[in-house]
């Protein structure tokens, strides 16, 4: 009866220690919903199972997308992650930030290097007291979409609402907020001038008393 028992406590001792190394996705669902399995797969360094936990719970995941990540953050999801669709043979690199605030759509054959951010809404802070930008600037939601074939490199940032084109090369490092012709390379981002924010846009400072 000893034995049986210690055997007993000790499956339970090694059933609890399995559980804190490769917590269950399902559990932390239960008890966190879309925000905790976000952050689950934000700590994964399995590429498969993200995959599969992207799939199973509501991205448009194609059986034949390569294994996707590993580290990837998603934003903007506490309802699931439906709004992120990847199609055949793509390639998603580890610590891609995915904003699925709106639609991202990779198409077949796609490939994203490390560390890139898609983007898919722009907010300057439209319910902050006293943010005369959020009137320059307003709330934009857009899907973004990468067509089939392109390639995005490392770092770089595809802003809200950008278009990539099939077959198109967006090199390292390059900040994209304007759609891309197929079958163009972007080698750096395309010079913009400064704009200067017109005074008449902020409300004027109350005047200071002086300290006696």
């Amino acid at each position: 009866m000893k034995d049986s028992a210690r055997k007993l406590i000790n499956y339970a001792r090694s059933r609890l220690w399995d559980q804190t190394q490769w917590p269950d996705p399902d559990v932390i669902f239960e008890r966190n919903g879309y925000l905790g399995v976000a952050a689950f797969i934000r700590q994964t360094w399995d590429p498969r199972l993200t995959k599969e936990l992207l799939a199973r719970y509501g991205a448009k995941i194609h059986p034949d997308c390569w294994p996707i990540g590993p580290n990837i953050t998603l934003h903007e999801c506490p309802n699931g992650f439906d709004n992120l669709t990847v199609g055949s043979h793509a390639y998603i690199g580890r610590e891609v930030f995915f904003d699925l605030t709106d639609q991202i759509i990779i198409e077949d054959s796609v490939s994203i290097a490390m560390r890139v951010i898609l983007l898919s809404h722009m907010n300057m802070g439209h319910d902050y007291p006293n943010k005369p930008l959020a009137r320059l600037y307003p709330v934009r939601n857009k899907p973004t979409i990468l067509r089939r074939g392109c390639s995005i490199g490392a770092g770089s940032v595809i802003a809200c609402g950008v278009e990539v084109g099939e077959d198109s090369v967006i090199n390292a490092g390059v900040m994209v907020d304007r759609d891309v012709p197929p079958r163009t390379v972007v080698n750096c981002t395309r010079p913009r001038p400064n704009v200067r924010i017109p005074d008449s846009l902020f409300r004027p400072k109350p005047p200071v008393e002086p300290q006696e």
